[in-house]
Formats: structure tokens, sequence, C-alpha cells
């Protein structure tokens, strides 16, 4: 059995336990209960994860290629799903801790969206990449509305389900292009090769590109985005942010390091005007997710929006693709996720009673009554800012770095002036904690969960923002070879 179908495995496990159960009375529906079933369900998830670590460090290592073969790409893919995952479910605990739900099937739907997510980022075959990628989207959809008791959870999962709808027929019409030119639907019939001015081959490629990108929320299909970050319960926030994001943009990089060759060469073929394509919507992105930052009143939307900022230097990564993009895009990942499931575990800290902490107004005198919390609040909000220092900084200038070495001048131009939107619109926050407030209270003091994922999260974001002040480290030295040897298994 591959490595990646154990946690699909694990949800079963989860499912059967759940099922054998005896009925509970009204007492055993408690909130302890809950709260222990939750922890209980929570150990089988985290043993599905360790099985599948174990299976790579104990299995064969191996490259190898095939529908769900392993390359050195595929296991840096991997073990990012791993570290995401474990803190995914540590920050699920606080939500079956208040018993806002029932923890067997959310659970169950998370090890099945990891198990899709996984086999995505190894599959060489677009049919399996069409099939997995539903498997990893379609729970998170469900996880979103799964607090009923609010509104906006069902709203924000409609619309990300009308979006997915959308990302998904797009997708599928372009392998049935790609399949009228090509005959095939592996990830070799991307190159063209044999293919000569075929508009059907340019047709079922960009396609298959914009249904990707629509699914990462890039714009002008990110609408649904800033909703979802404000309506989902936090766990699945982080859940989206990380593992499913990182999905969608590790596909993306491994078609671009496939697609060209015959596509490319031509500069009057469609194919050569994708980097242009990336630069346009990247650029968007970056520029509109930063500027809506800067007027939001609500933290969630706040932070939906600076994602829709960070989606856009993702994008303009891949404008790079063959080149430093790639490794920046990786490192781009780690930032990014680290810093939204930061904010996410603090304001989940700060809302244990029916969500108190949902504007910037309500962060006032923070830095008095909780001071620890609001210091790594602030090194979250700064790192999504790009200030130096934070690991933000480190990704930022580096996808900088290899749009000012490919030539992408107006690029460059946007992502400066997006980082001083971005950091314009993190100060409010900021500014809000370090206000006095007579009377104000913080909310209640952050669970051992909840401070398992801010001691990772900020770790993250300080250790690897100051690597290039205190030199390079070992952990950061390793994390460098870890890039590079899964962009070097990418190139034929």
């Amino acid at each position: 059995m591959s490595p990646v179908l154990l946690p699909a495995l694990g949800a079963l496990v989860v499912l059967a336990l759940d099922l054998l159960a005896r009925p509970r009375s009204e007492e055993e529906n408690s909130a302890r209960a809950i709260a222990l079933s939750g922890i209980r369900f929570g150990g089988v998830a985290v043993l599905a994860i360790v099985a599948v670590g174990g299976a790579l460090y104990f299995g064969d290592r191996a490259p190898t290629r095939g529908l769900l073969g392993l390359d050195a790409f595929g296991l840096f893919g991997i073990g990012f799903a791993l570290v995401s995952g474990l803190l995914v479910l540590s920050l699920s605990l606080t939500h079956f801790g208040m018993a806002r739900s029932r923890p067997a099937e959310p659970l169950a739907l998370l090890l099945f969206s990891w198990t899709g997510s996984m086999a995505a980022m190894v599959t060489d075959h677009l049919l399996l990449l069409f099939v997995a990628i539903e498997l990893a989207w379609l729970p998170m959809i469900a996880l979103v509305a799964i607090d009923s008791r609010r509104l906006s959870s069902s709203e924000s999962s409609l619309k990300a389900f009308f979006a997915h709808a959308f990302a998904s027929l797009i997708f599928a019409h372009g392998l049935v292009f790609l399949f009228g030119a090509t005959g095939r639907l592996d990830f070799a019939a991307l190159a063209g090769e044999g293919v000569e001015e075929s508009l059907l081959f340019a047709v079922g490629l960009t396609l298959i590109l914009v249904g990707l990108l629509a699914r990462a929320a890039v714009a002008p299909f990110h609408p649904w985005s800033p909703d979802v970050h404000e309506g989902a319960p936090s766990f699945v926030t982080a859940q989206i942010s990380t593992i499913s994001q990182a999905t969608v943009f590790l596909v993306l990089l491994r078609i671009l390091h496939t697609a060209p060759g015959p596509v490319l060469a031509d500069p009057d073929s469609l194919g050569a005007r994708i980097p242009t394509l990336l630069v346009a919507l990247g650029s968007l992105a970056l520029v509109w997710g930063h500027a809506m930052a800067l007027v939001q009143e609500g933290l969630r939307r706040l932070v939906g929006w600076l994602a829709v900022g960070q989606i856009g230097f993702l994008t303009l990564a891949l404008v790079e693709a063959q080149a430093d993009g790639a490794r920046a895009l990786l490192l781009g990942l780690i930032a990014t996720g680290a810093a939204i499931v930061g904010v996410m575990a603090t304001l989940s800290s700060l809302s244990h009673h029916e969500r108190a902490c949902e504007s910037v107004g309500d962060l006032g005198g923070m830095m008095e009554t909780s001071p620890l919390r609001a210091t790594l609040l602030g090194l979250f909000l700064l790192s999504l800012g790009g200030l130096p220092g934070t690991i933000g900084f480190v990704a930022r200038f580096r996808i900088l770095s290899s749009l000012e070495h490919g030539g992408h001048r107006w690029a460059l131009v946007a992502g400066l002036a997006a980082t001083v939107l971005a950091l314009a619109a993190v100060g409010r926050p900021l500014l809000a904690m370090l206000r006095r407030e007579e009377g104000n209270s913080a909310g209640s003091r952050a669970l051992s969960n909840e401070q398992f994922v801010l001691a990772i999260c900020g770790s993250i974001v300080v250790y690897f923002g100051i690597m290039p002040i205190v030199g390079e480290t070992n952990m950061a030295g390793q994390l460098a070879i870890w890039i590079d040897r899964a962009i070097s298994s990418l190139r034929p």
C-alpha cells in the first residue's frame, strides 16, 4: 500500500470506532465527553500521520514515478502535509473542546482530505490528479459549514462549493481538450511532443492551468476566500491555508516543469504567454488583496485578504518556475502557512466564549493583559506584511529577487507597492493591541494545544527570519537541502 493512502485508512478506523460505540446518554453528550472523544479520535489521526512518516522513513526511499510514485519533490510535499497536519489536529481540539460539533466525522474528513492532497502531490497522471484534488477539497467544503449555529459558516461553505465547482469544470474541460490533442493523460502529454500547432492542445493546457489557479483563489477567482476565513472554524482555515493551498501550488509547479519544451520554445505559441498570464494575475491578486485588507474591521476578514495578497506573491514565484522562483515558492508556502496558522491559533485562544475576538477593536489593551500572545500575534501579522527579521520577509525577498533576475520589472514594482500596503494593513491591529482599554479583557487563557501551535509557528517565523542575519544554521541548511533536492527531482 502506498503511504499516501494511510490517512484514508485512519479515517475508516475513526468512523468504525464511532459507529461501534454504544449509544450515548445526554450526560455523555456533554462538552467534557465530546472533548475526550476528540482526544481519542485525534490520537487515531496522529497515529495515521506517524504511520505515513514511518513508512517513508523505513520503507524504500528510492525515487520512483507512476500513479502514486515518490520522488524528492513528492516527499517534500508529504513532509509539509505531515507537519501542517499535526498543527491542524492540535488546533481542532479547541473546537471539539468547546462542544461545537462531534469529533468523529470532522476528523475523518480531515484524514480523507490529507490523502487527496498527498496523492495529488505525487501522482504523474492527470486523471488521478483530478480525482485526488476533488478528494482533497470536497471534505473542506463540508468542514467550513461544520458550525451549524453560525449562518456565516453555511454561507461561506456555499460560496466555496460554487468556486470549487467552477474550478473543477474548467479543469475537466482542459483534460478533454488535452486528451483530444494527444490521446493521453499522463504528465508527459503536457510537454506537447509530437503536437504541431494544435489549438486543442493549447486550449487544454490553458484550461488546466486556469482551473488550478481558480482553485488556488488567485484573483479574480478569489472572492470566496475571505468569506471562508471569516465563517470557517480556525482549524479549517488553518487546513486550507497550509495543506490545501500547498497542494495546488505544488501541482502547478510540477506542471510548469513538465509543460515547457516545444510549448514554450515557440514565442508565438499560447504556452509561451503563460508567464505573462501569471504576472498579470499575481500582480492583481497581491495589490487587490493587500488594498482590501486596509479597510477591514473584522480580524478574520483582514487575515483573509492578507492571504489573498500572499497568494499573489506565490503566483509570481511561478513566473520563474524554471529558475529561482521554484525554491522561493516552497519557502513562501512555509512562511504563509506558519503565519496564518499562528494568527488563527491566537484568535482561537482569545475566542473560547462564542468567538469573542472578532474585530480589530477587540484587541484593545491586549499588550497589557496578554503580552506574550500579543507579541506572537504581532510577529505573525508582520510576517504576512513582509517585515525584515521574519520568514515572511525572507520568502518575499527571494520571490522578488527571482522576478528581478528574470527581467519582470513591473511585477517587482507591484510587489514592492503591495508590501507597503500590507505593512499599513497590519499596523491597525498592532496599534489596537498597544492601545490602553479600561476594563478590557483579553479573553480566556490559551489552552495547551493552542500553546503548542503558537510555539511551533512562532519558532518558524523567528528562526528562519533571522537566518540571513546570523548565518545559515544546521536546521536552516537542512531545509535548503530538502528544497534543492525537491526542485532538482523535477528536472528530467
